[in-house]
């Protein structure tokens, strides 16, 4: 616990040192243009893709479907828009991951729709189809199985 504390502390000392670093090379209007370039960045990206993605959602419920690929790819839009908010070099640059995987699972199925993994029942249990890799020939525990009773 006392080393989350330090690094909540440090996370802000960090950022700031970034800005100075950065206001040092490339100047300090520059460095003021870029923390309210990517405040603003952030601030547009949450609120067009909260609406874009309240509205999907309300598609997918009213379709009877399920809404996990909208909120999973809701989720990286908004994880990245708040960090792109925070002013700072550090959090600009772990927001560009979070735009990534926005990108990667925008039109990504979720399972049971159609082009995604199949979900069935058996009996009791929810089986949702995956990969099978050769050489992982590993067979299952007794507790594991899907099929035990």
């Amino acid at each position: 616990m006392p080393f989350f504390r330090l690094l909540m502390l440090a996370f802000p000392l960090l950022e700031l040192a970034s800005l100075i670093v950065l206001g040092n090379r490339i100047g300090v209007g520059a460095t003021l243009l870029w923390v309210l370039g990517s405040g603003l960045l952030g601030l547009v990206l949450i609120q067009r893709q909260g609406w874009s993605m309240l509205q999907q959602l309300q598609i997918k419920m009213a379709e009877n479907r399920s809404p996990f690929a909208v909120l999973k790819t809701g989720m990286w839009w908004l994880l990245a828009g708040v960090l792109l908010m925070i002013p700072g070099l550090i959090t600009d640059v772990l927001a560009v991951p979070c735009l990534v995987m926005a990108l990667l699972n925008k039109d990504r199925p979720a399972p049971g729709e159609p082009g995604g993994p199949g979900v069935y029942k058996r009996g009791g249990n929810t089986i949702i189809e995956g990969e099978w890799q050769p050489g992982e020939a590993k067979p299952a525990e007794p507790e594991d199985r899907i099929d035990q009773r």
